[in-house]
């Protein structure tokens, strides 16, 4: 099975027009993770409360899970900026690339 052909058209984008699409894509997913690491900040402030007091009085075991689970999310979002900078390289390649064959 050979591999499969896209048809040209009037309706695709440029390799230039994609660039910058998925530039925007990238933009917004930092958005987003921003917004999700700001969301997190304020779980920490809301349950170690704002004089550092642990107002929720929590156990030793709540105190645990709860830093294994902002960990584990922070994590994830670590993952997630590793594949949004190897996007970031692609892009930058594709564009190298494109401007050494002109």
């Amino acid at each position: 099975m050979g591999m499969p052909e896209i048809p040209s058209g009037k309706n695709r984008p440029s390799l230039e027009e994609a660039g910058i699409d998925l530039l925007e894509s990238i933009a917004l997913e930092e958005m987003a993770i921003a917004h999700l690491v700001n969301a997190e900040a304020e779980n920490v402030q809301a349950f170690v409360g704002k004089h550092l007091n642990f107002p929720t009085d929590p156990t030793n075991d709540q105190i645990i899970t709860f830093n294994v689970t902002i960990g584990r999310i922070m994590e994830t979002l670590m993952f997630k900026e590793l594949f949004l900078l190897r996007k970031l390289e692609t892009i930058s390649a594709l564009k190298s690339q494109n401007n050494d064959g002109e």
